[in-house]
């Protein structure tokens, strides 16, 4: 078996071999996904290596203050006509969009991943589904290649960790997370500012978004499931987008004696639904995504179902359910 320190290796060792280096995450980008690119962005350019960072279009306005992102993260026209690519949090190549198919220049592919999903499409993996974000896989492989925190790094991690972890609620914040995040604030990184402004700085659309949301609120199972949406109608209303419902998911699990809980989307001018799952304590939501072929972590995964809104959630509360009886409660 290969040890990890030989895959960072193996994947400095790419990133640095004079190629320029496009770097990637998937769809509705994360915290995660965008801090992660981010920061191997910046350690990269800090090598002297030309290094750009693209995603499908829209950014997140919540990211907007994040270093870096006041560059274009657009899929630029005139791309090399050979690259390294690095594609960041995402269990397959699909899932970085509609941009898949204009990365025809890859030389090669590296896969960083922390879903146990992963289909291993890389050139090069680097998969671990024990690491609580793919930022904390990034702060090993720099650590690996001996490059320093830079203020503008740190940020970046800070910003993949505390997001992924549920601002260190979920079950998957190891140690090792909570160690590279205080490694990132003696860097230089400002948990104030960026706890604020990712988490507790919505506009006033997205308050109004969030209120019409609420009034959806259901409860089954006594109390042990909770379902939330949003539907195309009320993005009208607010003249937001899907993008705009960051941390959405996360209200209906909150609430005292759920379990689980299900937020339903529907995404304007498509055909399906788009379901994120969450839960605290034993169930396990990734089984319950990959029952209609989605995916993720234990305590928070996601799916998309083609149907009607009330028929998405009584399917997905009653897969809920089925869960929810083998956990101990």
């Amino acid at each position: 078996m290969v040890s990890e320190v030989t895959v960072h290796q193996d994947i400095w060792r790419a990133l640095t071999d004079g190629l320029p280096v496009l770097i990637t995450s998937h769809v509705r980008l994360d915290g995660d996904g965008i801090g992660s690119a981010l920061a191997l962005c910046h350690a990269l350019k800090g090598r002297g290596v030309r290094c750009r960072a693209v995603f499908e279009p829209p950014v997140p306005s919540m990211f907007e203050f994040l270093p870096g992102v006041d560059g274009n993260l657009a899929l630029p026209a005139d791309l090399p006509a050979a690259y390294q690519l690095v594609v960041i949090d995402c269990g397959a190549l699909e899932r970085v969009g509609e941009i898949a198919g204009s990365l025809t220049g890859a030389v090669q592919t590296i896969n960083i991943d922390h879903h146990d999903s992963n289909a291993q499409f890389g050139d090069l993996n680097y998969v671990d589904s024990g690491a609580s974000s793919c930022g904390e896989m990034i702060r090993r492989l720099l650590a690996t290649a001996g490059v320093p925190l830079s203020p503008e790094i740190a940020d970046c991690l800070f910003t993949a960790i505390v997001s992924d972890t549920g601002q260190f609620s979920h079950r998957d914040t190891t140690a090792e997370a909570l160690a590279v995040c205080a490694e990132c604030v003696a860097a230089g990184a400002r948990p104030d500012v960026l706890v604020r402004r990712l988490f507790f700085s919505p506009s006033p659309a997205q308050v109004r978004l969030r209120q019409l949301a609420l009034a959806t609120l259901q409860f089954h199972c006594d109390g042990a499931i909770a379902t939330m949406h949003v539907t195309e109608d009320m993005f009208g209303q607010t003249d937001l987008a899907p993008v705009d419902t960051e941390g959405f998911a996360e209200i209906p699990v909150s609430i005292q004696g759920v379990q689980a809980s299900a937020l339903l989307k529907e995404m304007p001018g498509c055909d399906y639904i788009k379901i994120s799952l969450r839960s605290r304590g034993g169930m396990d939501v990734c089984a319950v995504a990959r029952c209609f072929g989605g995916g993720g972590h234990r305590n928070a995964a996601g799916c998309e179902i083609a149907d009607t809104l009330d028929n998405v959630q009584n399917t997905v509360v009653t897969e809920l359910r089925k869960h929810l009886d083998t956990v101990p409660r």
